[in-house]
């Protein structure tokens, strides 16, 4: 399940972004979601795997001897390095082209994917364009979609780790994408995207705030105190707490006409994502 609704994603980049998500998109190596087959040259799965590890861990070289034992597990070392030459070859043609002939740097003893601070992967969007990454990561499952099998129990843990680290990340750019939204009074895109948050973190009382802000700032106070009053009952009786002092001040403020104030991303929003820990990211 995505993360955030198609709508919602659309809607924070059309405010954001423009319409550079197209020509962005294209440009990238994308890692995200399931593909239909390999990427021509490509004709290794374990290429393409490996393409993602060295994404994740760029920018500095990696033992031969590590990789080969990561990838064939169960080999000996003489036909696991024999296998990663391999595919290593094939990969370096895919390399070339989709990034660059010094992208991927293939050493006597080591492999490296060398990228600085270029924007090369979809995954890259996440930190420096958070509303372009929920636009196109909306749609998609997770990261190397189809790769669970690829190896041994050392490469699968890597992958569960990264993943969640990926899932963390593409929710902190939902989040950022939405309090631009709210900064820039764009009221609807940023309920939209709000309400998507909540739908998948119920719990999370930042989220109870973005979507009464937006509510509010549109003019919408009757809807704003409903949705304070939904997140309230919910939470006491699902986690037997009461609401935060800020958002019941928030709630008075709006119900007296003060307005949304969603310009400010209080220090209670943040506060407020760590008071129930626990479930917020459950």
């Amino acid at each position: 399940m995505a993360l955030v609704s198609e709508q919602a994603a659309h809607a924070g980049c059309e405010a954001s972004c423009g319409g550079a998500h197209v020509a962005t998109e294209r440009g990238l190596v994308q890692l995200m979601g399931a593909s239909e087959g390999l990427p021509a040259p490509l004709i290794y799965r374990k290429g393409w795997a490996l393409l993602g590890y060295l994404a994740v861990e760029s920018n500095r070289k990696h033992s031969r001897i590590a990789l080969a034992a990561l990838l064939w597990p169960s080999l000996s070392e003489t036909s696991a390095l024999t296998n990663l030459r391999q595919v290593l070859s094939n990969l370096n043609r895919y390399c070339s082209n989709a990034l660059g002939p010094d992208a991927l740097r293939i050493e006597r003893g080591s492999v490296g994917l060398f990228r600085d601070d270029q924007v090369r992967f979809d995954i890259d969007l996440l930190q420096l364009a958070p509303c372009q990454a929920v636009y196109m990561l909306a749609r998609q499952s997770c990261f190397l979609d189809g790769m669970d099998d690829i190896a041994g129990i050392d490469f699968h843990s890597w992958l569960e780790t990264t993943r969640q680290e990926l899932d963390g990340r593409l929710i902190d750019a939902a989040e950022k994408c939405c309090d631009e939204l709210l900064a820039s009074q764009q009221w609807e895109r940023a309920a939209m995207m709000a309400r998507s948050l909540s739908l998948h973190d119920p719990w999370n009382e930042a989220h109870a705030q973005r979507v009464m802000r937006a509510h509010a700032g549109g003019g919408m106070r009757a809807a704003a105190v409903k949705a304070y009053q939904r997140f309230e009952v919910m939470l006491r009786a699902e986690l037997g707490l009461d609401t935060s002092v800020e958002l019941r001040q928030l709630l008075a403020q709006i119900s007296n006409g003060v307005g949304a104030l969603a310009g400010e991303v209080t220090s209670g929003l943040r506060m407020e994502r760590g008071r129930i820990s626990g479930v917020v990211l459950g």
